[in-house]
Order: C-alpha cells, then structure tokens, then sequence
C-alpha cells in the first residue's frame, strides 16, 4: 500500500464554532454526488417529456438514452467529486493551520507566518521533514518546552506546494504566501520559533483572520513589566535580601531583566547568579531555557527558595519539574475561559499543549478581559499507594494542579 496521504486543509480563518479540519475538498465528494442526482434527474424529466409527447416511440431508443443520461451523470458526479490536489486555502499572512491525514491517522500541520520568506513549519511527530522540494526536505528539530517538531522552509512568493514528512509518511500541501513579504522576526527562527507559532495557534482557535504582526518574544508588554515589579516587591516583602535572575538573548528577554533588575534597587534587593546562595530565582528566559533550569533546580545543582518564573513561562514542560514554580497571572488558568481554550485546543488540534501565549491571544481576539494579579504555585501531585491522576485532552499539568498563594500583586509605578 502507498504511503502517500492527502493533506486536507482548513483555512487560517476558521469560524469560532466551525471544526478546523473543514475545508472545500472536504465536501468535493457531497458536490459530486449532488450535481450528479441533478444530471440524473434533469434528464429523466427530459426523457418523460419527450415520452410524453411521442417524440420516443422506440423502446430501444429509451433504454440507450436511459443509459446515456446515467453514464453522463455518474462521470459528472466522479469529476465533480475528483480531489486532484489540495486547493491553496487560507489568506497570505495569515498562519495557516492543516491537517494531514491517511486512514484515522491525523497530523496537523500550522504554517507561520505564511508569507514570502523564512516560515516556521510544525508538524506533530517525532521525526519529520518539510520542503518546497520533495526530494530535499529540510530536517525538523524538537525544541525545548515544546511538543512539536519544527522546520524552517523558506517559501516564494504566490501559489506553491509545501512538502511534508511526518514519521516516514510522506504528504503534500498547497499554499499561498502572497506577494507582500513578512516583517524579519530573528526570534522566529530561534528558540521563542514555538511560542511565537503557539500564539498564531491560539489566535486561529479564536477565529482570527489578521495575518501575522510578529511574535511575543520580539517586545516586553506593558502588562509582563507589571507582573515582573509586582513579583520583586512580593519577593522584597517576605524579607528575601537578594534574588537570582536566570535571563536570555530576545528582546523581550533583556528588557525583563533591566525591569527585574530596577525594581530590585528600589526595593534594596541584591540580582546574583543563579546558583550563588539559595536565595528567590526569577526566570525570564525562553521555554527550552526554563525547562532547563527548573530542571536544575529540581535535581539540587542549583539551589533556590522558590522559582519564580515570568508570565510568558505558563507551559507544560515548564511547570512540570518539582522546583517551587510560582508564576504571577492576569487570569486564573482553571477558570472557565482558561477552560474553553484548553476545550478548544484538544478539539480542533490534538496533541499540542497550551501555552501563556496561546492563550492569551484567544483571549485577546474574543475581546475577553484579564484580571488582577495573583501568584500561582504550580505542583505535581503524588500520594504513595495511589495511582497518578491523569487529565485527559490539553492541560498545563496532566497529573497536578495551580493554585493562587496570594491575594491581588500591587504593581509598582515604573
């Protein structure tokens, strides 16, 4: 048997009730069949009318129009119905998330930013490749804190086939980019490439039709500069005397620092390297960094009186170590619309995991608002003698919980 699968693609503009998956070649083999019975029906009532009005006597003249009008109508139904490649579907700009499938076997794919241009392609499984030519795809790389597998394709402009390999299985996918190409993202192509594409995926979920505008780790928002002096002062008033600060290279990476580092001089706190005492460490690096670092932690190579981790850090690999994470949120992550993004994630794209980044771009596009600020520890539960409890479908711990440890953070005026 073949081992070459179709990909069936849903536009990057997916309706907020409407499946992902759904797309025009979807219903192809529906039109085929309607515009047949159409075919079929309009010739039988020519066939009765000519009846009716004697211009059939013969009634071999009625059987050999009889079977012309069904062969007819069962070729027009066949060609109607005929999937001869994947449509290019979505709009240039705009990430473009598919679903490539052989049998029950699903991979979904997402496309970003879907412009002429470097593009962060992700595809959901261990090994895969991808390419704009088949017999030279471009191996993928797993990242850390991240699910997926990931490859950078340059594509060109306008209309063109994008090639798949997922797990040995090879697939192909019509896009198109446009002419207009995309603003450089350097953080695109590094190690915030997932999170950048978790935020595209988030904004799809919630039926976003905006093409790309960059990614989170390109600035540092108004309202994580917030969260970061909040967690300084919240540190400073258990009576800590100095902090560790684990910092990385993205922009929004070195702005955080200089803000943690600010707002420790106000309060009279010392910024040391993490592992110099045993002492609050604020982590505001990448996933792949603070998994990495919570893992440190976790394994006593690096000593910490609890790890505070920037908002942006809310992911599963992240918050699954045993290394004290507390995170400051705008939002309870086990609220009813944290719930729903966590419902639709598992829905329309299964197997990714969520992300801060996610989900605060489906919030965003449905309008909803955030709240208050509150600290939230983050720990795996475990009870000897008892088998783990394990969620089912998208969550942040899948045998854990998140739990609010403070009333509202007062935010310090910059």
């Amino acid at each position: 048997m073949s081992n070459t699968f179709s990909i069936q693609s849903s536009a990057a503009a997916v309706g907020r009730r409407g499946p992902l998956v759904l797309a025009a070649q979807d219903f192809r083999p529906l039109y085929g069949v309607l515009l047949g019975a159409f075919v079929l029906t309009c010739g039988i009532g020519l066939i009765m009318l000519q009846l009716r009005y004697g211009r059939l006597r013969r009634r071999r003249t009625v059987l050999a129009s009889s079977a012309v009008i069904v062969v007819t109508s069962v070729l027009v139904g066949m060609t109607a119905s005929h999937d001869s490649g994947s449509a290019a579907v979505g709009e240039p700009g705009v990430p473009l998330l598919s679903a490539a499938r052989s049998g029950a076997q699903r991979v979904p794919v997402l496309v970003v930013p879907n412009r002429p241009g470097f593009n962060l392609v992700g595809i959901a499984a261990d090994v895969a490749s991808a390419g704009t030519d088949p017999a030279r795809l471009a191996d993928g790389r797993r990242h850390g804190g991240s699910e997926r597998t990931w490859v950078g394709v340059t594509l060109k402009a306008g209309a063109q086939r994008l090639y798949v390999s997922a797990d040995g299985v090879s697939a192909s996918l019509d896009v198109d980019t446009g002419h207009r190409p995309a603003a450089e993202s350097a953080t695109l192509r590094g190690a915030d490439g997932p999170e950048c594409a978790s935020a595209a995926l988030g904004a799809l979920l919630a039926g976003s039709e905006r093409p790309w505008s960059g990614c989170p780790a390109d600035r540092l928002t108004t309202a994580d500069a917030g969260m970061l002096r909040a967690t300084v002062r919240f540190v400073a008033g258990r009576g800590a005397r100095s902090v560790a600060l684990r910092a990385d290279g993205s922009p929004r990476d070195r702005a955080a620092a200089t803000v943690v580092r600010e707002a420790a001089a106000r309060e009279g706190l010392t910024v040391v390297a993490p592992g110099k005492g045993a002492v609050p460490l604020i982590v505001v690096t990448d996933w792949a960094v603070a998994a990495s670092q919570v893992k440190e932690v976790e394994s006593g190579r690096v000593r910490a009186e609890g790890t505070y981790l920037a908002p942006w850090l809310l992911s599963p690999p992240v918050l699954g170590p045993a290394a004290g994470q507390l995170i400051p949120l705008r939002y309870d992550p086990r609220g009813p619309a944290a719930e729903r993004y966590l419902s639709a994630l598992s829905r329309r794209f299964p197997g990714e995991i969520p992300s801060a980044a996610g989900y605060e771009a489906w919030q965003r596009q449905l309008g909803g608002d955030f709240g208050p600020v509150l600290l939230y520890a983050a720990a795996e539960v475990y009870i000897p003698g008892m088998p783990a409890h394990q969620h089912t479908g998208a969550d942040w711990l899948t045998s854990g919980m998140i739990t609010p440890v403070s009333g509202p953070l007062t935010q310090p005026t910059p």
